[in-house]
């Protein structure tokens, strides 16, 4: 027991200082968190997407810290990693962008940089506030009231050839469960939903429906 806590990465590690780099990450991602939940323009799940944010920081930091001090443990690291792929595929630019600047916060305070973790943090934050200022004086009037219709209908049901011809789609797209994601945009939540769901229960039946 005493030679394994004599090993050469363990005793570089300064547990003092680590815990204290946890702290600060984890508030910096919720900040993330927040700011994409209240700023970003994503039209998927943002609740779902910034549940798992910590954990995603929280394994790189401690796989960076772990490995930045033995040269034999980052070469196992970069063969344990070509093994590991994203069955789902980042479809927003958004989370893409928020999921590389969660890398750079996680690796900074890793490498004991603490100041440039914070620094990466508050220009993502200020850049989000700046970047939806702009868009919403960009709008007008019309698009300021409209919605995002999202409507999940069974796939073996319906025909996207038939889908198509549908006034206001914007996007349609289909997941593994075999359920068809349509969204639409609509101005007015009463009128347009009636006659939206009404010609969609001709082509198949209607699972679920929601308004981003």
């Amino acid at each position: 027991m005493e030679e394994v806590l004599k090993l050469e990465f363990l005793t570089d590690i300064n547990y003092i200082r680590l815990f204290i780099n946890i702290i600060i990450l984890f508030a910096c991602t919720r900040l993330i968190e927040y700011t994409y939940g209240k700023y970003s323009f994503s039209n998927d799940n943002k609740p779902l997407f910034t549940k798992h944010l910590f954990n995603f920081t929280i394994s790189i930091f401690l796989i960076v810290s772990v490995v930045k001090s033995s040269i034999a443990l980052s070469l196992g690291l970069v063969g344990a990693l070509s093994i590991i792929r994203f069955r789902t595929a980042i479809k927003e630019p958004g989370q893409l962008i928020t999921l590389l600047i969660l890398t750079a916060l996680s690796i900074s305070m890793a490498a004991e940089k603490e100041v440039l973790g914070i620094i990466i943090t508050f220009i993502y934050y200020l850049n989000s506030i700046v970047v939806a200022k702009r868009n919403s004086l960009n709008k007008n009037s019309s698009f300021e009231n409209s919605k995002i219709l999202r409507v999940s209908m069974k796939e073996n049901s319906i025909k996207v050839s038939d889908l198509v011809k549908i006034n206001n789609i914007e996007r349609i797209y289909n997941d593994v469960n075999k359920v068809i994601h349509l969204e639409f945009i609509i101005n007015s939540k009463e009128n347009e939903l009636e006659s939206i769901l009404e010609k969609l229960k001709s082509y198949g039946e209607i699972i679920s429906y929601e308004f981003l």
